[in-house]
C-alpha cells in the first residue's frame, strides 16, 4: 500500500495529526502585511486602501479563533452591527457567516459603544493567494500557489467546500491537510490544474527561494467559473520591474491593469516601488504552473492595518527577524525598547501578539505589550480521541480536558471548531457557537466528544492547545510525537510479535506490519521498519486500556509513519 493512500481519511482525522507534527515553520526573511481603512468597489475592481484618519479607531489584526460574535487575538468582539470588507474587491456583508476559523481579519472597533463586550465596527478580509495548487513538498511542508510557496504549520486549518463534499451523498474524500491536495500536472500538452485554494495567514518571506506565505488556514473550492477579478490573487512584496512586478516567485504583468496607490486609482507606471506590499488579482488563470499572470488589478497595501501615527494597534503573526531592541513581525518593524525590563525577546519563527501604537511612518509600531503566543522550538504533540474530565482551569477564560491520558489546557488562543455534523461549513458560526467562553457546556453538550487537539509544550512541560476540532464519534485514536527514551523502545521483525514504545508518555503496541517510513513508496515486507527513541512518528489504532494498539493490516486507520529523527536545524520539524 502506497503511504499516499494511507495518509487520506474520509474526514477531518489524523491527517490534521501529520500536518501537525511535520509542518513547522521554515527559516525565511522578507515580510509583509495586510490590508488598511476602508475598501470600495470601482466596476468590480478594488479601490485603494485608505488609512484610518481617527487615532481613537483601534485595529486588531490576527486568525479568528472561535464565534458566537468573533474571537481574534483573544478578544470577543460583537459583530451584531458588524460590516464585513473584502478588500478584493471591495463588496461589503452584515453577519459572520461567510467567516472561518483561521481566518485572518482586520478588526476596527466600534469606539462608541462603550457597554458590554468590545464592538466590532468592521472586519476586512484579505486572504494572501488564491489558484491552483501547482506543488506540495511534504518534505518541506509547503504547497505553491500562484508563485508564492506557502508553509504550513501546526496551527493551519483546512477545510474543503466543493460541491462534492456537500452533495447527498458525499462523492468525495473531504481535504483535510496537504496529504489530499492534487498539485498541478503537466503531461505532453495536456495541462491538469491541482486544487484549488484560498490560502490565509502572515506574509513571511519575499524571495522565490523562501515561504513567502505562513498560513493560518487552506480553504478548498471548486474552480471558479465567474469573472470576479479576484478570482486568481496574490499579495506580497514586490519588486519593480518595467511594466511589471515581482511577488515571490510570480512576474505580474500590469499591462492590461487598473492600478490603485493613495487614494485612488493611478497610472500602473511609477504607482510602485519595490518593497511595498501589493495585492494583484484576474479573473482569468494564468498560464500553469504559475509563474506570470496578467493582472487585471493591482493595489498598494500597508504593513499596519491602520497607518495614522500614534493610534494604537494590535497585531499578530510570525517572527521574521530579531535583535536585541527591535524586531520584524509580518514586515512591521517592532520596537521593543519601551518594553519594561527584563521582556523576553522573541526568536525567528515565534509567533507574538504586539499591542503598541503606530510610529511616525506609518510602517513601524512601538510596542506597548508583547506576548509570546508559540515558540518555534516548543515540543509539539497531536492527539485523537475522546474528550473528558473538563474542567475549569487555573485561571479565567481556560479549561483542562484529558485526551489519551494528556491533560491539555485550552484558552482563548486556541483555534476552536465542530466538524462533527454534516453541513458544519454551510452554517453560520455564530448560531452554533463554539469558543472559550461556552467551551465547556458546549462539550457537555454535544452528540460527540470525539476530538482532534494540535497542542504544544509551555516552558514549564504543560500541554497547550493550538488548535482543537470535534469530529464525528469514532473508536479510533492517534497520536503524533516524538518517541521516547524511557521506556526504551522494543523493536519485533515478526508479524504477530507488537513493537512497544511510548509518545509522551502514552504507550503504543504496534505490529511490525504495519510500520512504514516516510520514504517508502509501497510495503517492503523482507526488513520490517525499526522504530527509535527521537523519532518523529505518527500512530494510528485503536485504544486497548490505555495502550494505543496497531494491528497488522496496514491501513489509513491502522498504522504507525516513522518520519525518523527531526531535523537538525530545526528541532521541532518533521521532515516529511
Amino acid at each position: 500500500m502506497k503511504l499516499s493512500r494511507i495518509a487520506r481519511r474520509s474526514t477531518y482525522r489524523v491527517l490534521s495529526l501529520a500536518a501537525a507534527l511535520a509542518l513547522g515553520l521554515s527559516a525565511c526573511g522578507g515580510g509583509g502585511g495586510g490590508d488598511a481603512g476602508t475598501s470600495t468597489a470601482t466596476n468590480g475592481t478594488p479601490a485603494a486602501t485608505t488609512p484610518v484618519a481617527a487615532a481613537a479607531d483601534t485595529y486588531s489584526s490576527g486568525a479568528i479563533s472561535a464565534f458566537g460574535s468573533v474571537f481574534v487575538n483573544g478578544h470577543e468582539f460583537n459583530t451584531d452591527r458588524a460590516q464585513v470588507i473584502d478588500d478584493d474587491d471591495g463588496t461589503t456583508a452584515t453577519g459572520v457567516s461567510g467567516l472561518e476559523v483561521g481566518m485572518v481579519v482586520d478588526v476596527k472597533e466600534d469606539t462608541a459603544r462603550t457597554a458590554g463586550a468590545p464592538a466590532a465596527a468592521e472586519l476586512h478580509v484579505h486572504p494572501l493567494a488564491r489558484g491552483f495548487v501547482d506543488a506540495t513538498d511534504a518534505t518541506a511542508g509547503t504547497i505553491k500557489v500562484m508563485g508564492q510557496t506557502v508553509q504550513l504549520t501546526s496551527a493551519t486549518g483546512f477545510s474543503d467546500h466543493r460541491s462534492c463534499v456537500s452533495a447527498a451523498p458525499t462523492t468525495c474524500t473531504a481535504i483535510a491537510t496537504v496529504a489530499g491536495l492534487t498539485p498541478t500536472t503537466v503531461s505532453g500538452t495536456t495541462t491538469t490544474p491541482g486544487s484549488y485554494v484560498t490560502v490565509h495567514g502572515y506574509l513571511f518571506g519575499s524571495s522565490a527561494a523562501s515561504a513567502n506565505i505562513v498560513a493560518t488556514l487552506v480553504s478548498v473550492a471548486d474552480a471558479p467559473k465567474g469573472t470576479r477579478r479576484a478570482n486568481f490573487k496574490t499579495e506580497g512584496t514586490v519588486t519593480v520591474g518595467t511594466a511589471t512586478l515581482t511577488i515571490g516567485g510570480l512576474t505580474v504583468d500590469l499591462s492590461k491593469a487598473t492600478c490603485f496607490a493613495g487614494h485612488g486609482k493611478t497610472a500602473c507606471s511609477g504607482a510602485f516601488t519595490t518593497g511595498q506590499v501589493v495585492s494583484v488579482g484576474a479573473a482569468a488563470a494564468p498560464a500553469l504552473p504559475a509563474t506570470t499572470l496578467s493582472a487585471d488589478f493591482a493595489r498598494l497595501s500597508s504593513r499596519v492595518p491602520v497607518e495614522t501615527a500614534g493610534a494604537p494597534v494590535e497585531v499578530e503573526g510570525a517572527v521574521i527577524s530579531a535583535g536585541t531592541a527591535t524586531f520584524v513581525v509580518r514586515g512591521i518593524t517592532v520596537d521593543a525598547s519601551s518594553l519594561p525590563a527584563g521582556t523576553a525577546m522573541p526568536s525567528v519563527g515565534d509567533v507574538v501578539r504586539v499591542l503598541g501604537t503606530v510610529a511616525s511612518s506609518g510602517q513601524s509600531v512601538t510596542a506597548s505589550s508583547l506576548v509570546i503566543l508559540h515558540a518555534a522550538n516548543s515540543v509539539k504533540l497531536s492527539l485523537e480521541g475522546d474528550a473528558s474530565n473538563v474542567a475549569a482551569g487555573a485561571t479565567t477564560r481556560t479549561f483542562t480536558l484529558s485526551v489519551l491520558g494528556q491533560t491539555v489546557t485550552v484558552s482563548a488562543q486556541t483555534r476552536l471548531a465542530d466538524m462533527s455534523v454534516r453541513g458544519w461549513d454551510e452554517r453560520n458560526p455564530s448560531v452554533n457557537p463554539f469558543n472559550i467562553t461556552t467551551f465547556q457546556g458546549y462539550i457537555a453538550a454535544s452528540t460527540s466528544r470525539h476530538v482532534i487537539v494540535r497542542a504544544e509544550s509551555d516552558a514549564s512541560g504543560a500541554l497547550i492547545a493550538r488548535l482543537l476540532v470535534i469530529l464525528p464519534a469514532s473508536t479510533e485514536v492517534a497520536v503524533a510525537g516524538v518517541v521516547d527514551a524511557t521506556p526504551p523502545v522494543v523493536n519485533s521483525t515478526a508479524s504477530g510479535t507488537p513493537t512497544t514504545f511510548s509518545v509522551h508518555g502514552i504507550a503504543v503496541s504496534a505490529d511490525p506490519a504495519a510500520i512504514v517510513g516516510a520514504s517508502d513508496k509501497g510495503r517492503r515486507t523482507a526488513t520490517p521498519r525499526p522504530v527509535a527513541a527521537g523519532d518523529l512518528v505518527v500512530v494510528v489504532g485503536t485504544l486497548n486500556g490505555a495502550i494505543v494498539t496497531v494491528g497488522p493490516t496496514l491501513s489509513g486507520s491502522n498504522s504507525v509513519l516513522d518520519v525518523g529523527p527531526p531535523s537538525a536545524a530545526r528541532p521541532d520539524r518533521g521532515e516529511f
